[in-house]
């Protein structure tokens, strides 16, 4: 909860004696929570226990197990661990072209189902994501075949960047082009570009709105790459990869306690994050396929 509402609900423990039982899973050390109480624990007569997820009695071995494959990174220090520790530097930092990167002849012949998730943008690039959804040994693998990228420039006859704006139509022929005659199952779009929904609504395209919870999306991209799930195309999928490499956590946010991307270098991996929290999400610590 905010903190204005802790301070109100506090107010109202008026009680003689009342007292005051905070539970929860711990954030970066600089969040309010952090600072406010566990950092005044002697000054505010606080008694401070750490639990891990070893010291839950009703879990089992087995679920315990599962648990500990589902977080990756700060994502582990902080759900498994217990840690109040930084989410910096680079995001993904388990990405690595060897294994996550593939060529076209490594491509399997047939997939269940094909996708295209997208990032929307007019100022900011546009993004469409081909994708095959394949299921090995009943997990489902994702490859992402081709990427369209529209940064919204052209080079003119001097080889200088010009500003080109596209419109909803382009971006329409342009998915197109890039699906030609493959069976989407679905376009997974920002619920945001509500133009391009409605555009691609008119012309019968299927579109299933995002989940675009940003934290949740990572950890999910996260786990999918430590599992190597995720297979990319590298001689159609520059931009993608590219992204991967320089997509860091927000230093300036992190003073105010908050867990946020830099908001650059994002666009094609906001796009796949889109596709797996969507398709895939966690719920209640277990994941499942939404058609």
């Amino acid at each position: 909860m905010p903190q204005s509402f802790v301070n109100q609900a506090l107010a109202r423990c008026s009680v003689k004696g009342s007292k005051y039982w905070f539970n929860c899973n711990p954030e970066g050390p600089n969040h309010w929570f952090k600072l406010e109480w566990i950092d005044k624990a002697i000054e505010k007569n606080i008694l401070h226990l750490h639990f891990t997820m070893d010291d839950n009695p009703s879990l089992d071995e087995a679920t315990k197990e599962r648990y500990r494959k589902m977080f990756v990174g700060v994502f582990f220090q902080r759900f498994i661990l217990g840690l109040w520790v930084l989410a910096e530097g680079i995001i993904y930092p388990n990405f690595d072209e060897s294994k996550h990167c593939v060529e076209t002849k490594d491509i399997p012949h047939k997939f269940d189902y094909f996708y295209v998730t997208s990032d929307y943008g007019i100022t900011n690039p546009q993004v469409f994501l081909l994708c095959g959804i394949k299921y090995i040994d009943g997990k489902p693998h994702v490859w992402i075949l081709d990427e369209y990228y529209n940064k919204g420039t052209k080079k003119n006859k001097n080889g200088q960047e010009e500003k080109i704006t596209k419109t909803d139509d382009m971006f329409l022929k342009d998915y197109q082009k890039l699906i030609k005659d493959i069976d989407i199952r679905k376009v997974i779009i920002d619920p945001s570009a509500t133009s391009l929904i409605n555009l691609f609504k008119q012309n019968k395209i299927v579109v299933k709105e995002a989940d675009n919870a940003v934290i949740d999306g990572i950890n999910l991209v996260l786990n999918w790459l430590d599992e190597c799930r995720i297979h990319i195309v590298k001689e159609k999928c520059k931009n993608i990869i590219r992204e991967f490499n320089s997509y860091i956590w927000d230093v300036k946010a992190q003073e105010k306690g908050e867990d946020k991307p830099v908001k650059q270098n994002d666009h094609a991996l906001d796009a796949l994050r889109y596709l797996l929290q969507t398709l895939f999400p966690n719920k209640k610590r277990g994941a499942y396929f939404v058609k």
